[in-house]
């Protein structure tokens, strides 16, 4: 279990949360944030104000450059968004900082969710499981458990993820899923949940896909 098997590091200069570490305290580490699929999370809809999606694009002129659109149609699209507990960042000289768990969903199959134009693409042989207790499990094609919530799933969400048959799966460690320490829930606004979940959009940090939903509840 666990969302990716450990690789041999070659350099013995490594931090967890900016203090040295040696090889055996950096696995030991990589190994207790893998193994860690309960996640924080979220479920709501496209037309959510903290996440301002937009529109979704149905053509795209090369030579104009312009982009049409589906008028409506999108605001009951059910996303979840998964916001992993620790970060795993990696930065190689020269490059900048990736997080270690989005790499390995993207190369798993989803989609990076940068700034501006994305595409949002089916997610080849992930599933996203309503399960018998009511918790959502975002599973990869290997069939092992990525990231697992446990939210509230009102009836709304609930109806348009089996009415469309699949939700979009936004995972990454700025989603605006989590209240900031010292600040209380209620004070976490919409507009503040949005720019966190833009800046991590443009960091490259949001992998995203549209994942069938297997209602496990009947």
């Amino acid at each position: 279990m666990g969302r990716f098997k450990q690789k041999k590091q070659r350099r013995s200069r490594f931090q967890v949360d900016g203090h040295p570490v040696g090889r055996s305290d950096l696995m030991s580490h990589i190994s207790a944030v893998a193994e860690t699929v309960d996640d924080h999370g979220r479920v709501t809809l496209w037309d959510d104000p903290a996440l301002q999606l937009g529109q979704v694009a149905r053509g795209f002129d090369l030579a104009s450059g312009t982009v049409t659109v589906e008028p409506g149609g999108t605001e009951q699209l059910p996303a979840a968004l998964f916001e992993p507990e620790r970060a795993l960042m990696m930065r190689l000289p020269g490059q900048p900082p990736q997080e270690q768990q989005v790499e390995i969903a993207i190369k798993l199959g989803l989609g990076r969710f940068g700034r501006g134009l994305s595409a949002l693409c089916s997610a080849p042989g992930w599933s996203l499981h309503r399960l018998a207790d009511e918790r959502l499990e975002l599973r990869s094609p290997n069939g092992e458990v990525f990231s697992r919530i446990e939210v509230p799933l009102n009836p709304a969400w609930i109806s348009a993820a089996v009415s469309t048959g699949f939700v979009l799966c936004l995972y990454g460690i700025q989603l605006g899923v989590r209240t900031p320490p010292g600040m209380p829930a209620n004070r976490y606004t919409d507009q503040e949940r949005l720019e966190e979940f833009r800046r991590g959009r443009g960091l490259g940090f949001t992998a995203a896909g549209l994942v069938p939903f297997v209602n496990n509840r009947g």
